[in-house]
């Protein structure tokens, strides 16, 4: 993969659709941008609920407007000044007419620098049905399809062969849109990629409704096994995440893929040993890299070696049975408070082990 990857945005589509005030939203958009995210796609409809204005606002450029084929939303996008207009189409088979898209396509390029096109059930047709847009397509100039699987209807190698095959005749860029009902539409959005397609969507933590691909995800995944040097860095990534999550006022699930709190935290005493040995056993990259730290957590799964590399990271020694020792009393804890052990917790068993030594000869 050499070509260059680039993100379209659905996190402030989504921030609009859940009421996130503007001012909140302006202070998403240089948090994005650290991840060379460089366009944006809202709603046109989220923007009336949401009673956004955006005239004034210096996000304009950035944004692509959402319409659907209605010359009343295309007219009032133009009132908004949206100068990037997305015309979102349904294909019905059984009314294969195309004359209204044809009518929205004319009128979006009276004044719109940049239109698209959204075929929103792309992923059920045929490509006998797709070709029939090229025409189009080209009498519009339109700038990029959008390849949208709303349905989540397909799994990578369906979105590569369909993709690679539909590149070799359509006569303009296509982006992938992908939606995440199973939980595949990272790794679909992977495979667009690799079919040659440049532009993906995709949302932080793939928040959405229907949900979309993890940006952090697509990203981590084409820096690192794709050996992409132009991927920004992200030793900020999971800060920036949890707040843009914050701004929206959504939670960022503990076990989430590379930034969820608990991704790299170990308890168990033979993962313990293991990955202070040899860390890729466990960890697919260095939890550093996408800002976070490696946690030894102590609770009832603990072992010995748990316990003495816990005391090491802070310069204090544990002998193995000083280790056995306090094992007992650890486990003892963990499944009264069913929790682990916190760090003052452990603290006050380390400097109170002698006392505990003594009590459990007795």
């Amino acid at each position: 993969m050499k070509q260059m990857v680039m993100v379209v945005d659905q996190t402030i589509n989504e921030a609009l659709r859940l009421g996130t005030p503007i001012a909140a939203i302006e202070l998403m958009i240089p948090l994005l941008k650290k991840y060379s995210i460089e366009t944006v796609d809202v709603s046109l409809h989220h923007l009336q609920r949401s009673g956004t204005s955006l005239e004034q606002s210096l996000l304009l450029p950035l944004l692509r407007c959402k319409t659907h084929s209605s010359l009343e939303e295309i007219a009032e996008a133009k009132q908004m000044g949206f100068t990037r207009l997305i015309i979102t189409w349904c294909h019905q088979p059984l009314h294969p007419s195309m004359d209204q898209l044809a009518d929205a396509l004319a009128a979006a390029q009276e004044f719109a620098q940049e239109v698209y096109v959204c075929i929103e059930n792309a992923a059920e047709l045929s490509t006998s049905e797709l070709t029939l847009y090229w025409s189009l397509l080209v009498r519009y100039q339109v700038k990029r399809l959008i390849y949208q699987d709303i349905g989540s209807a397909l799994e990578p190698f369906g979105v590569y062969r369909k993709l690679e095959k539909l590149q070799r005749t359509i006569p303009c860029p296509m982006e992938f849109h992908g939606h995440n009902a199973y939980g595949l539409a990272s790794a679909n959005s992977l495979a667009a990629l690799r079919s040659g397609v440049q532009y993906v969507a995709a949302a932080v933590s793939g928040v959405g409704s229907p949900n979309h691909a993890a940006m952090e995800e697509v990203l981590m995944v084409v820096k690192h096994l794709w050996k992409q040097e132009q991927m920004p860095s992200g030793i900020s990534l999971t800060a920036d995440c949890i707040q843009i999550l914050s701004y929206m006022g959504v939670q960022l699930p503990v076990d989430k893929a590379l930034i969820g709190r608990d991704v790299f935290a170990h308890e168990s005493g033979i993962h313990v040993d293991g990955i202070t040995k040899n860390p890729l056993l466990y960890e697919v990259i260095e939890p550093e890299e996408v800002g976070q730290t490696r946690q030894l957590v102590i609770g009832k799964h603990s072992g010995t070696a748990s316990l003495r590399i816990k005391f090491l990271q802070w310069n204090l020694d544990l002998s193995q049975t000083e280790a056995l020792h306090m094992l007992e009393k650890v486990r003892r804890i963990a499944s009264m408070q069913k929790s682990p052990l916190s760090d003052l917790q452990l603290h006050q068993l380390y400097w109170h082990r002698d006392e505990l030594q003594n009590s459990q000869i007795s």
